[in-house]
C-alpha cells in the first residue's frame, strides 16, 4: 500500500515594521539620564563667590581713604604754600682772610684761611633754621684744584627778613706740590691773586610758629674770588665786592632766589 506524501509547512508570515501586538502588555518607555548642566564658574561656590566679594569691597574702601586722604593733603600742602611763600634763603661770600700763606722752597704749602659768607632770609612769615655744616675752600690751578682744608660750621636761627653770617676756618699744612702749581700759586699771590672758591654744605630747616620742621641738605657754591696781598707779610685778605652763590638742593640747582 502506497504512504502518502508528507505536506509541505506553511511559511511563516513576517510581521511589518512597528508592528504590535495587541495581547501584548504595554511597555514603558526606557528612561533618558540628564546630564549634570554646567555652570559657569561664579555659581559653582557661592560661599567662596560671597568671601571674594568682600575682600574686594574692603580693598575699594581702603584704596578711597588713601586717595581721599591724599587729596586733603596735597590740598593742605597748596593752602599752606600761598600762606606762607616760602623761599630759599641766599648766600654771599662777602671776604677771604689768609692769615697765613706760605708756599717753601721745596713746593711745601701752608696755609690757614677762613672764609665769611652772607645769608640773607627773604620770607616774611617764616625763620630758617641752620643745622651744623662744613665749608671746603679751594684754589683754581690750570691742571686742578688745589686743596686748602676744611672747615666745621655751628649752626644758628635766622628770623624773618634778615641777615646772618657764617664763618669757614679751614688750612693745610706740609702739602706737597707740583713744582709748576708752586710757581703759579707765587705769582697769583703776589701779583693779581690766587682763585679762592668755597663750598658750602649744611642742613637748612624752616621755623614755624616756634616749631622747627625737618631739615634737608642744600649746598652753596660761591663762585671763586681773588685773594691779595694787604701788606701783611705772608697773609692776605679778599678785595672787591661780594660774590653771589649758587643754591643746590639734593644736586639740583635752586635759581628762585634773591
Amino acid at each position: 500500500m502506497a504512504t502518502k506524501p508528507p505536506m509541505a509547512a506553511k511559511p511563516v508570515l513576517q510581521k511589518p515594521p512597528g508592528y504590535r501586538d495587541p495581547g501584548a502588555p504595554p511597555v514603558k518607555p526606557p528612561q533618558q539620564l540628564r546630564l549634570p548642566s554646567h555652570l559657569p564658574p561664579s555659581l559653582r561656590h557661592p560661599g567662596k563667590r560671597r568671601h571674594r566679594n568682600h575682600r574686594r569691597s574692603i580693598c575699594c574702601c581702603i584704596l578711597f581713604f588713601l586717595l581721599c586722604a591724599l587729596l586733603l593733603l596735597s590740598i593742605a600742602a597748596a593752602l599752606s604754600y600761598l600762606y606762607f611763600q616760602p623761599r630759599f634763603p641766599s648766600f654771599h661770600l662777602q671776604s677771604l682772610n689768609a692769615t697765613r700763606l706760605r708756599i717753601s722752597s721745596s713746593d711745601s704749602l701752608d696755609v690757614a684761611i677762613s672764609a665769611k659768607i652772607i645769608t640773607w632770609n627773604p620770607n616774611t612769615k617764616i625763620g630758617i633754621v641752620f643745622g651744623e655744616g662744613v665749608g671746603h675752600l679751594t684754589a683754581e690751578d690750570q691742571d686742578g684744584d688745589v686743596e686748602l682744608g676744611n672747615g666745621q660750621l655751628t649752626g644758628f636761627f635766622l628770623r624773618e627778613k634778615s641777615a646772618g653770617s657764617m664763618v669757614v676756618q679751614a688750612g693745610e699744612s706740609g702739602v706737597l706740590l707740583d713744582d709748576a702749581v708752586a710757581q703759579r700759586m707765587r705769582n697769583g699771590y703776589k701779583g693779581s691773586g690766587i682763585k679762592v672758591k668755597v663750598e658750602v654744605e649744611v642742613g637748612i630747616g624752616v621755623r614755624v610758629k616756634g616749631k622747627n620742621m625737618w631739615k634737608v641738605p642744600v649746598k652753596a657754591a660761591c663762585a671763586p674770588m681773588r685773594l691779595k696781598v694787604m701788606g701783611k707779610k705772608g697773609g692776605g685778605a679778599s678785595v672787591g665786592a661780594m660774590v653771589k652763590c649758587q643754591l643746590y638742593l639734593f644736586r639740583w640747582s635752586v635759581n628762585l632766589i634773591n
